[in-house]
């Protein structure tokens, strides 16, 4: 692990960070990038796989993928549901694994409802595989 290079992303995220935000510790940490596409009322984010996010064999921790699903989801929620959610229920499929490139995670709904919302989430490589597919359960807060 390049300890420069980690330390300098510590502090880029510790500089950027900005409670109650989107500028969140840990996104600029992990390097989201986020895309909301208004039309198709999808939320992409995109995080290149670093060594902080293997566990100890060597391989993408089962908890990262989750993290970027249910943040992919959440930000869905909020941008497309009028009021922003929280989880109520997550459940992961971890299909595959990938050490090098990017993650590509793309939620959207399956059902939109007034309070609560069905959501989906799939991660996949650069080479389009698919390593994940997560499934959440989102309530509405606020009013």
């Amino acid at each position: 692990m390049d300890k420069t290079k980690l330390r300098e992303q510590f502090e880029h995220a510790l500089n950027t960070h900005e409670e109650g935000t989107g500028q969140l510790f840990l996104y600029s940490l992990l390097d989201f990038d986020f895309e909301y596409d208004e039309e198709q009322k999808v939320v992409r984010i995109q995080a290149p796989i670093s060594e902080m996010m293997y566990n100890p064999l060597g391989y993408i921790h089962g908890g990262i993928i989750s993290y970027i699903a249910d943040t992919a989801m959440g930000h869905l929620c909020a941008a497309f549901a009028d009021r922003p959610g929280v989880s109520l229920e997550l459940k992961t499929q971890f299909l595959r694994s990938a050490k090098t490139g990017s993650l590509h995670a793309e939620a959207y709904f399956l059902k939109k409802g007034n309070q609560i919302q069905f959501v989906e989430c799939t991660i996949n490589d650069d080479q389009h595989r698919l390593l994940a597919k997560v499934t959440g359960t989102f309530y509405s807060i606020g009013e």
